[in-house]
């Protein structure tokens, strides 16, 4: 389960609650993870699709828009990990 932010975001907090973030999905993440290794992705297909979901999030985050709204967000490109 993934905990709720237990700082404010004052100025200058962004590192701490950036770390905060990371730690509260953790769990969630490696379950994500472990799952769908379990079911048969490499570990670089699952890097460049959780990429792709992360770049996704963050336009429609930017834009205002609400999730599914980028047709087409999820088109194959040619990214690698590195």
């Amino acid at each position: 389960m993934i905990a709720a932010p237990k700082t404010i975001r004052p100025r200058g907090a962004r590192a701490k609650r950036d770390l905060e973030c990371q730690f509260a999905i953790r769990e969630e993440f490696d379950l994500l993870t472990d799952l769908a290794e379990r079911l048969g992705w490499h570990c670089d297909e699952i890097a460049l699709g959780l990429l792709e979901l992360v770049e996704d999030y963050v336009s429609v985050s930017r834009s205002g828009l609400t999730r599914g709204a980028l047709p087409g967000s999820l088109s194959p490109a040619s990214k690698t990990r590195h």
